[in-house]
């Protein structure tokens, strides 16, 4: 979940968010325990039921363990669901107790800063991470949970006002859970939409593609019978052609599956070598006045004609990126070294683009096809902060003409 709220930030800085973010949330913890402490709560005649249910909520941390198993976003609903369901299994036991004639803990206080804090990000954390109908079940018990309890032992005008304050916090956490659940949902959703759509442009060219040298193959096949007889040499001169036509055909083939287009309305559009890619960063030019700039290490003339024709595909694909996002960067290099019989290329541009709605998902197909290649893709902030299309593959190819 957290990959896909903090998708557009590099890894330190979503790591730094959730640290920063687990340590403000253990400062609340710790301040409301001590607070709970010092106004006597786990000293009154309802210390016992404080503490247990206080002790309920860390039913989280080994459920949170378990989160990357099968089991862990069940197991994440079943805690909270558990920890609330104590939590109201104490308020009766309390009401219960305050009931008794000539009881003390009928002046006590019913509530504690901890438990409510503690059932608050239980109740964020199983919105977040939960499947849909427990997480929804133990949002409900969690929220009667916390609303209740002020007002386990009397209704007074003290603990109405508390109740008050709770049903507020647990509802704007609630809100905010939901929220963020919705817009991952919704961003997922993009996603998937964005890939249907690319595979059906796909599939449409791949159509034409291949009836159009089938067809060439069967002519030739048929010129070939017509003059086997008569012209044996022509014959098999007709024979290479149609191996040669053939070996291009799989070889042109086996590079479209390999990979999706990012536009759909575009006309398929064969990628260069690296002497076209050197070309189109020389042309490249923003209206700001921004410039790009070529780096290359290393010998390209070991590079298959796989390799070439996915890195200038990368290279186009983000610059027209740079250009249709972030227009006024000053500065745009494209880095491409080969070595090791890797072939690594970087395109970074200096002034990222702010917004949220489109950029990315053009990208979906760029890496997809690269990972069909036997390589690595990422798109995203790099450690200066510099928006960075890093793309690693074979020098070699993964794919042979004569199998």
């Amino acid at each position: 979940m957290h990959a896909m709220l903090f998708g557009r930030f590099p890894s330190w800085t979503r790591g730094l968010l959730l640290c920063l973010g687990a340590t403000l949330v253990s400062v609340v913890m710790a301040t409301a325990l001590f607070v709970d402490h010092r106004s006597g709560v786990y000293g009154s005649p309802l210390a016992n039921q404080a503490r247990l249910s206080a002790v309920s909520v860390f039913l989280l941390p080994p459920a949170w363990l378990l989160r990357r198993s099968r089991v862990g976003p069940w197991a994440l609903a079943t805690a909270g669901c558990a920890a609330g369901v104590v939590s109201l299994g104490c308020s009766v036991w309390m009401h219960v107790a305050a009931g008794q004639p000539g009881s003390s803990a009928a002046r006590a206080d019913a509530y504690t800063l901890f438990e409510i804090s503690a059932l608050v990000v239980l109740l964020i954390v199983t919105v977040l991470r939960g499947p849909a109908w427990p997480a929804a079940v133990a949002a409900v018990v969690l929220c009667a949970a916390v609303a209740l309890r002020p007002v386990a032992v009397e209704t007074s005008e003290n603990s109405l006002l508390v109740a008050l304050f709770s049903t507020f916090a647990v509802c704007a956490a609630l809100a905010g859970a939901l929220v963020a659940r919705l817009v991952t949902a919704e961003r997922r959703r993009h996603t998937e939409r964005v890939r249907l759509e690319q595979r059906l442009a796909f599939a449409r060219d791949l159509h034409d593609f291949v009836a159009h040298h089938v067809t060439g193959i069967v002519v030739q096949a048929q010129g070939a019978q017509a003059v086997a007889a008569s012209r044996p040499q022509a014959s098999a001169s007709a024979l290479e052609q149609i191996e040669r036509t053939a070996a291009e055909a799989l070889k042109a083939l086996r590079h479209m599956v390999s990979g999706l287009r990012t536009e759909a309305a575009t006309e398929l559009v064969r990628p260069g070598d690296v002497e076209q890619m050197r070309s189109l960063v020389a042309d490249f030019a923003l209206p700001a006045g921004g410039r790009a700039h070529f780096v290359q290490e290393g010998r390209t003339g070991g590079l298959s004609a796989s390799a070439a024709q996915i890195l200038h595909r990368v290279v186009m694909e983000s610059l027209t990126n740079i250009r249709k996002h972030a227009p006024t960067s000053r500065k745009v290099s494209v880095a491409l070294r080969v070595h090791g019989g890797t072939a690594e290329l970087d395109v970074v541009n200096d002034r990222p683009t702010p917004r949220r709605d489109t950029a990315g998902y053009g990208l979906i197909g760029l890496e997809e096809r690269v990972k069909a290649e036997g390589g690595t893709f990422r798109a995203g902030l790099d450690d200066q902060g510099l928006w960075r299309v890093s793309a690693r593959i074979p020098s070699t190819g993964t794919w042979r003409a004569h199998p």
